[in-house]
């Protein structure tokens, strides 16, 4: 009897050893100590740099290991001491050598090019000081390049703006402000002190946490119900510095208690501020808040899995065919489920077990999914900066394939890129799309390549392409480019990317055609006749088209618009709809506007860019998002969470993408609410959409062209005349915005934008040639709250004229403005 109680006692002993390795396996996601959900992938490595300025430990840099262009490395804009000695902290071990560049914004000058022979270790890294030589001009911005040695990465290379200031103070005081603003956020008491900066407006959205503006109500800023905390260090960043305008950049982790389980988030908060002698004015504050999917079986709930708070742009999802596994993108992480297996796996993520590493969270990087098999394979791309890894410290587009079966991933391809990540990330959102026989499109840098997957060769299916002469469908199986200038094309190819054929349409003699854009997979083009251009003040408005037609796959007509009398001088599509400006002739090259028109479609328009993805209101947490399932789980206990075991690079080729690309035009960017809004060859585009958001506009180095925030209340420029010359001399032959680099001029048709926005080059005192038509103009050379000041060139005559009737004035009359800009 004692015999079977001893073996009964072993038994149980045995069975209760396994259940608790049941348990504990099932449970270590939610704990989050199972080390299997990362891949082996190695750790962030590169040393990143902080720079010691107004005060505080800011501006990390992160390292390249490739030459970066000046879009991408001027993101951030350093402040130098008095003394111009600035100093740097360097974490993370291995440098072997240190030495800086100093250049101009365009790199073509070198300033100074110094090796720091002396540097200090500390408990953190190392500290070294930049003994910058007195070769700079004060208030000019410079390029700063900092070249580490290392022992296992070679020369890796950290870049930043740099700026030799008297208004160091100023944009101390600001970057205090925006620092002191946030922490407040978090204590309802304290926070009612920010009232005096904010602008509630009853018709803002505060229906969700992602996202937070200077018009949110008081509850909204003070993040409601959520009991959300900052966790970890606050990485402070300037964007911007011109003047009394400053804009700061704060980055963040923040952590509550959910339902059963700690919730992190990574929260941004952008700050426009101008500073003045009796306060800093607030002109634009935003937050974003994304969390950060655990992958706890608590998420997998009903028909659900509850991705948490977050934006629209940060999540997707992609079924494949047979709906067997559902592949998820949310806030940069790549995961997958498989509902009848029951099977979820983070298939990548650059974050680490340390989630306070910043630079494995560093977030200019994201994912897009290419396609998804019943069988859980996935084809995807990570582009932007690789965070760790075999890319660590490059910035590129890198192709992976995830293996189901051997739960495996495999890196395929890395395609190095030198521009920023967010001029990445809009070109491939207009297109990157893999079809079912292996290739590969993917729009970059104004050309269309075509990578075949087998062979990994690419060549060049269009290039020199330019706002409103290509078009992608919505399915992103069908492109369609013109040959030739935006109003002067002959021919237009359309291009089904899954068969490869290539068919044109080709324009009429006398004529030409344009492309307009897709509803679903149906082309719209337009024609027009080459006589009928039309001219304003000598320069060309538009080649307004006499008709509109709609084509599908078989190139056969769907619909055509066109009246007699009536011209089309813009088409915008919106899904099914078409909406049409129309204008008449009023003489040879002249036209007056007439009204709209809309040509409703009957068309499947596909999957939406959120098909799949739904959200609910929550008390506490407002809008959650959530992957909508077909069936519904009795609880996530039984799902088996995995990671791939390995990452394999053996396999993996190099690919450089090259184009004959020759851009004619002059392209600005446009920024605001720290971050690159758009880059266009309009500069009326660019100066509205950094309007909106009181930023600036740029040209390609960096040099600013135009800032909301930067004006006074009053301005009069002495000598108008001498101050227009630069101008003048260029009026007669001026067609388009362009520089004169043997004059270091930028002269720029701001044709489009109001009075009240150009009255900013007033203030800098470059005068402004406003139209009146028939080519006659006048000069605008001061301003004050109620009026502005005129020259007129052919009388002689100086008057001031009321802002508001001016306002109206040249808006009927085009507001057609130029001006000059001088590039220091």
């Amino acid at each position: 009897m004692n015999h079977i109680v001893k073996r009964i006692g072993i038994l149980t002993g045995v069975f209760a050893a396994a259940l608790c390795v049941f348990f504990l396996a099932n449970n270590r996601w939610n704990s989050g100590q199972d080390q299997a959900v990362y891949m082996d992938m190695e750790a962030a490595s590169l040393p990143s740099i902080t720079v010691q300025m107004l005060g505080r430990d800011m501006n990390r840099l992160y390292g390249y290991r490739q030459e970066m262009n000046t879009t991408a490395a001027g993101e951030n804009l350093t402040i130098l001491p008095e003394d111009r000695a600035l100093t740097v902290d360097i974490t993370g071990g291995g440098v072997t050598g240190i030495s800086y560049e100093v250049r101009s914004m365009d790199r073509a000058r070198l300033v100074e090019r110094t090796e720091v022979s002396d540097w200090q270790q500390t408990q953190q890294g190392i500290a070294a000081t930049l003994p910058i030589q007195n070769l700079l001009t004060k208030e000019r911005e410079y390029q700063l390049i900092i070249q580490l040695d290392t022992e296992n990465y070679g020369s890796v290379y950290y870049y930043t703006r740099i700026l030799w200031t008297d208004s160091a103070q100023h944009a101390r005081d600001m970057v205090d402000l925006a620092a002191d603003f946030s922490i407040k956020t978090f204590d309802y008491e304290q926070a009612k002190s920010l009232t005096t900066y904010l602008e509630t407006s009853p018709s803002e959205d505060n229906s969700t946490f992602g996202h937070t503006s200077i018009h949110s109500s008081f509850s909204q800023l003070t993040w409601g119900k959520l009991n959300m905390q900052p966790e970890g260090n606050v990485e402070i960043r300037l964007k911007e510095l011109d003047g009394v305008m400053c804009g700061v950049q704060l980055s963040y982790q923040a952590k509550r208690q959910g339902d059963g389980a700690e919730e992190t988030y990574e929260v941004e908060e952008d700050f426009t501020l101008k500073w003045n002698e009796l306060r800093i004015y607030m002109m634009q504050y935003d937050r974003t808040v994304n969390q950060i999917f655990a992958g706890d079986r608590s998420e997998y709930s009903g028909k659900r899995i509850l991705l948490g708070i977050t934006q629209d742009d940060r999540v997707e999802l992609v079924k494949s065919a047979g709906g067997k596994t559902l592949a998820y993108r949310v806030n940069r992480d790549l995961w997958s489920f498989e509902p009848e297996d029951r099977r979820a796996v983070r298939i990548f993520s650059f974050r680490d077990d340390d989630s306070t590493d910043v630079r494995s969270n560093y977030d200019h990087h994201d994912v897009r999914i290419l396609s998804v098999e019943d069988d859980g394979d996935v084809d995807f791309l990570v582009y932007g900066y690789m965070n760790r890894g075999n890319h660590e410290g490059e910035n590129g587009i890198a192709g992976y394939h995830y293996t189901a079966a051997g739960n495996a991933l495999e890196e395929r391809y890395f395609i190095p890129y030198s521009g920023s990540y967010e001029q990445l990330a809009a070109d491939l959102d207009c297109l990157a799309t893999q079809t079912a026989g292996g290739m590969l499109y993917l729009y970059v840098d104004h050309a269309i390549y075509g990578i075949d997957m087998n062979s990994r060769e690419n060549m060049v299916v269009a290039d020199s392409l330019t706002d409103g002469t290509f078009a992608v469908s919505t399915d992103k199986k069908r492109i369609a480019w013109q040959e030739g200038t935006l109003y002067e094309s002959r021919i237009l190819h359309l291009m089904d990317l899954e068969t490869g054929e290539n068919r044109e349409v080709r324009a009429s003699d006398g004529e030409y055609v344009r492309t307009l854009g897709f509803v679903g997979r149906d082309l719209v083009y337009g024609t027009s006749r080459e006589d009928d251009i039309w001219l304003v003040n000598g320069r060309t408005e538009n080649l307004p088209m006499y008709s509109v037609r709609i084509i599908n796959d078989q190139m056969e007509e769907e619909t055509s618009y066109g009246k007699s009398g009536t011209y089309i001088s813009e088409v915008t599509v919106d899904e099914s709809r078409i909406h049409l400006k129309r204008v008449t002739k009023t003489g040879p090259h002249t036209y007056a506007d007439s009204p709209e028109d809309t040509i409703v479609c009957n068309v499947d328009l596909g999957h939406g860019k959120l098909e799949g993805i739904g959200w609910y209101a929550s008390p506490e947490k407002e809008r959650v998002y959530f992957v909508e399932l077909a069936q519904e789980l009795k609880g996530g206990r039984s799902i088996r969470f995995q990671a791939p075991k390995r990452v394999s690079f053996e396999q993996s080729d190099r690919l450089e993408l090259k184009s004959n690309a020759q851009l004619s035009d002059m392209e600005f960017y446009a920024y605001g609410s720290g971050h690159l809004l758009k880059v266009t060859s309009d500069f009326s585009e660019a100066l509205q959409l950094a309007y909106d958001q009181m930023g600036v506009v740029t040209d390609k180095d960096r040099n600013i062209l135009w800032n909301r925030v930067k004006r006074g209340n009053i301005r009069n420029i002495r000598d108008p005349q001498s101050a227009f010359a630069p101008l003048a001399r260029h009026l007669d032959t001026f067609t388009e915005s362009q520089v004169y680099e043997n004059e270091n001029l930028v002269v720029l048709n701001a044709r489009g934008s109001s009075l009240a926005q150009m009255l900013y080059f007033i203030d800098q005192g470059i005068p402004v040639a406003g139209y009146m038509g028939e080519g006659q103009y006048l000069i605008l050379c001061g301003f004050d709250q109620y009026n502005v000041t005129v020259f007129d060139p052919q009388s002689g005559e100086l008057y001031k004229a009321g802002l508001n009737d001016s306002t109206e004035y040249f808006r009927v009359r085009g507001n057609d403005f130029i001006c000059a800009v001088n590039l220091r």
